[in-house]
């Protein structure tokens, strides 16, 4: 489920201008995470990984 939720969020980096320039501005990676988190998505970095590679296919 948390590799849907990465495709989601690379999606929605992809159309949402706003939430991706929410998501660029804030540079602590903890921080980011934590704001990507209450947005809904929830997933790992290999999660992350993985569905960028399936978006790229």
């Amino acid at each position: 489920m948390s590799q849907k939720l990465a495709l989601d969020f690379l999606e929605r980096m992809k159309s949402d201008e706003a939430f991706n320039e929410a998501v660029n501005t804030i540079e602590d990676f903890g921080t980011k995470m934590a704001y990507i988190e209450r947005q809904g998505y929830r997933f790992t970095a290999d999660d992350l990984e993985e569905a960028s590679n399936l978006m790229s296919i």
